[in-house]
């Protein structure tokens, strides 16, 4: 099985593909992961790394991977074979980025980079610029509309909580 989640940032696309990794037992990328260095200080990665190691995966058997649905990505949705598009209302996610941006900082929540106030200020541009490109993901999603599963706020709880 291969599968793709999409949602802003603080959704909850991590907690869900921990959920479908370990129910279906597919292992799962941070698409993140593979833009950003974690190891390096958190620097970007050159476009024909990121390339590459994307490639890599799409290649597998089963995956699930997960994103704020990046243009460079794209090819997944045309690969995977469920796609969960995460439906949250702007003031929600920031709700959101602002709890685990708290948690991250008292030493409750793990990170992959420092949770610094600029980190939180950049995180509230990333919010920003995803509710901005929304309409064009979705437009571009819903030629993969026999496989895509909407989730809002309650049917993400619920899964998440199976």
């Amino acid at each position: 099985m291969k599968i793709y989640i999409i949602g802003p940032p603080a959704s909850g696309k991590t907690t869900l593909s921990k959920v479908l990794s370990r129910k279906y037992n597919i292992e799962r990328y941070e698409l993140d992961k593979l833009v950003f260095d974690d190891n390096n200080n958190h620097t970007r990665r050159d476009d024909e790394t990121i390339k590459k190691m994307f490639n890599d995966i799409l290649s597998k058997d089963s995956f699930i991977i997960e994103d704020v649905g990046r243009s460079k990505f794209v090819k997944g949705l045309e690969k995977c074979d469920k796609i969960y598009y995460i439906s949250l209302k702007k003031r929600e996610v920031y709700k959101r980025v602002i709890k685990r941006w708290f948690n991250r900082r008292k030493g409750k929540e793990e990170y992959n980079y420092p949770p610094t106030l600029l980190q939180l200020i950049d995180m509230v541009r990333v919010v920003n610029s995803y509710y901005k490109k929304e309409k064009k993901k979705l437009d571009y999603i819903n030629n993969f509309k026999e496989k895509v599963i909407y989730l809002d706020k309650d049917k993400l709880n619920e899964l998440e909580n199976r």
